[in-house]
């Protein structure tokens, strides 16, 4: 089979000290019959990904520099700064596996991305970047530093981890056999099931509430005997996690905070 590969390169933007670079442009899919994936990745910047009909993908791309300190150092000697840095972005797809990443660290970017609903999509971002994702069918997994994640009308499972930021997902339908988790330090975790779930949930909170719309069948937990066959160490693990089965049970569903509640929504 005849691979298409198409690669995109913006390379060394000039980010205006008072300006914005921004544009688009589509991306052809070597089979667009086929099922397709998405991996985007910013070091800096927000990212948005909507499951749209479209048979191609589209990518979105604005570039705003930071000037807070702009008008303080517009100038040096006497010399007019006509230049606050380079913005790089760089898209490749090859066989249905479209990726847009960008490695700056010191213009912030924003991306709007436009997939087909059934992608798959693996989305991440470091510094000051919120992430949303809307009209997925697909897997899809989140990893944000420094932002909030949020995922509307999904059809399909998600994984979703953040350090300073609040989780909050709504399922119109959740694929089935799928384990699923959800992780961050500061903020709450919110997320809504289709009645029908079939779930075990795994939580824990160390400053915070756990709030469940779902009758739960609560699984008791107890200290967990362990002893390391090569050392003859024996330990005693006291096991903190609260669980319980939704619906008779099914995939375990790990939720985990430290500053915040655990919701558990019904739809």
């Amino acid at each position: 089979m005849k691979k298409q590969v198409l690669i995109v390169l913006l390379v060394c933007f000039c980010a205006m000290a008072y300006g914005q670079s921004s544009g688009e442009f589509p991306v052809p899919l070597s089979d667009p019959a086929k099922r397709g994936r998405l991996k985007a990745h910013l070091n800096y910047g927000s990212i948005t990904v909507r499951g749209t009909a479209r048979k191609d993908v589209l990518v979105k791309y604005s570039s705003v520099n930071d000037n807070s300190e702009g008008d303080k150092k517009s100038s040096k000697e006497g010399l007019k700064r006509i230049s606050g840095g380079t913005m790089d972005l760089e898209v490749s797809e090859n066989t249905n596996y479209v990726k847009v990443e960008s490695g700056s660290w010191n213009n912030k970017m924003n991306l709007e991305i436009e997939v087909p609903s059934g992608f798959d999509v693996k989305v991440s971002s470091y510094n000051d970047g919120d992430i949303l994702i809307t009209n997925i069918q697909g897997e899809v997994e989140i990893t944000t530093y420094n932002g909030e994640i949020a995922a509307e009308n999904i059809s399909g499972s998600v994984i979703a981890t953040t350090y300073n930021g609040e989780i909050k997902v709504t399922f119109d339908k959740v694929k089935e056999g799928v384990p699923m988790s959800y992780s961050t330090y500061n903020g709450d975790i919110d997320i809504t099931f289709p009645s029908t779930l079939k779930a075990t949930f795994k939580m824990k909170t160390e400053q915070g509430e756990i709030l469940s719309g779902f009758d739960m069948n609560m699984i008791k937990s107890g200290p967990v005997q362990k002893k390391d066959s090569g050392s003859g160490t024996y330990k005693v693990v006291i096991d903190e996690w609260v669980k319980g089965e939704v619906n008779g049970g099914g995939p375990e569903i790990s939720m985990r905070n430290y500053n915040g509640d655990v919701i558990i929504r019904k739809k």
